[in-house]
């Protein structure tokens, strides 16, 4: 079994506690200064010196003893504007607020590798850059960190994240070659005509009517112009106009998302789609316009990287159980690392026993703790190995 994995059980306890207090006091977006300076005390109580390289964002470098590479390790602590409802006794206590993604469970278990390697770190080879990002939701966190350095002094030559999985059960491990998650795009659409009267419809330029022929246009081109092997989700979740009963209001204002694995589909759809606006809502003398509004790039794990993590963990003492073919049809903007340097996500299960149903991004969502100090040490383990192997 991994020396990191036997020291990590051992803090089993220490970091069940700091999952709790996390989990307690969930903040949102990128203002997060009760969970940063949580995290940065936890750290600096392990003689781990921490820095605020943003104002919800924190990076530690740990200089190993030998010379080497610098490898990576990022971890999210945002949490979700959605009210709690596990009955778990350390719950929410902010209203309308909740860790139902697990970020918890990601800043803690990356509190808990920074531990073990800052323990082993007269035997690393090289460099091991650990970040905690906030904002992963909305997709503006990492793009904060990497303005703010995250990727240079020392630039990072490959990069590891891990992201809980509660539908499936602790010691499940999966971590797939290639596309992993989807790109994702989320946009507005703004149509703007000329209201009047509903009783004299031939004196506007109906912004509801361009609307229908913008949605039913959009519907097409995915059914028309990319492959039925290609995924692609597209929906428009929303079209806001007007509040009266026999007013044609002036403008609407359709938002929408799409997600897929391939970013050259990506490119096309994007581009497609503001065609699309701009030229049927001419054809009926409107005024049409796309902006996209949050994005993030597909998480594409390195093929050779997952073969050397497969090597990795034949000593790590534990089988996982792993799905060489899994995918989410999910987003996450460590995407925009992965597309730069080679990286690899894990997805780990954390299901407690006894659940048939356990979602992300769900109210009732639970965590099994036993996953935390598995996640530290894998981390710890592989991170470890990859820096000794390219010393």
């Amino acid at each position: 079994m991994s020396d990191y994995l036997n020291k990590a059980k051992a803090m089993q306890d220490e970091l069940s506690w700091i999952r709790r207090e996390i989990h307690k006091k969930p903040e949102v977006g990128m203002d997060l200064p009760i969970t940063t300076a949580f995290v940065m005390e936890q750290l600096e109580k392990h003689g781990i010196k921490a820095e605020r390289i943003i104002d919800s964002g924190i990076s530690v470098l740990i200089e190993g003893g030998k010379p080497g590479k610098t490898i990576l390790l990022r971890g999210d602590m945002d949490a979700l504007p959605l009210a709690e409802e596990s009955g778990e006794e350390f719950a929410s206590e902010f209203e309308g607020k909740s860790h139902g993604c697990g970020h918890d469970m990601h800043a803690t278990s990356l509190i808990g590798t920074a531990i073990l390697l800052n323990e082993n770190r007269e035997q690393l080879h090289g460099r091991v850059k650990l970040m905690w990002q906030p904002g992963e939701e909305i997709f503006e966190g990492m793009k904060a960190m990497i303005a703010a350095g995250i990727m240079e002094n020392p630039a990072p030559d490959a990069a590891l994240d891990l992201h809980v999985d509660a539908s499936s059960p602790v010691g499940v491990l999966n971590y797939s070659k290639g596309p992993f998650t989807t790109s994702a795009d989320n946009y507005l659409i703004k149509i703007k005509g000329s209201g009047c009267h509903g009783s004299m419809p031939e004196n506007s330029i109906d912004p509801l009517n361009v609307a229908i022929q913008i949605y039913n246009a959009i519907a097409s081109m995915r059914f028309r112009e990319i492959k039925g092997s290609e995924f692609l989700a597209m929906s428009i979740c929303s079209i806001s106009s007007g509040n009266s009963f026999n007013i044609i209001p002036d403008s609407v204002e359709m938002r929408g998302t799409m997600r897929t694995y391939n970013p050259a589909i990506r490119d096309y759809v994007v581009e497609r789609i503001e065609k699309i606006t701009k030229e049927v809502a001419s054809l009926y003398r409107a005024e049409g316009s796309l902006e996209i509004a949050s994005s993030a790039p597909t998480i594409a794990n390195d093929p050779e990287m997952v073969d050397k993590v497969i090597g990795y963990l034949e000593d790590f003492g534990m089988d996982f159980e792993r799905d060489p073919n899994y995918r989410l049809s999910a987003s996450d903007d460590f995407g925009y690392v992965a597309r730069t340097i080679p990286s690899v996500m894990f997805f780990i299960g954390c299901k407690p026993e006894g659940l048939e149903r356990n979602l992300l991004h769900n109210p009732k969502v639970v965590f099994d703790e036993r996953a935390l100090p598995i996640a530290s040490a894998v981390m710890a383990h592989v991170a470890t190995k990859w820096l000794e192997e390219h010393a």
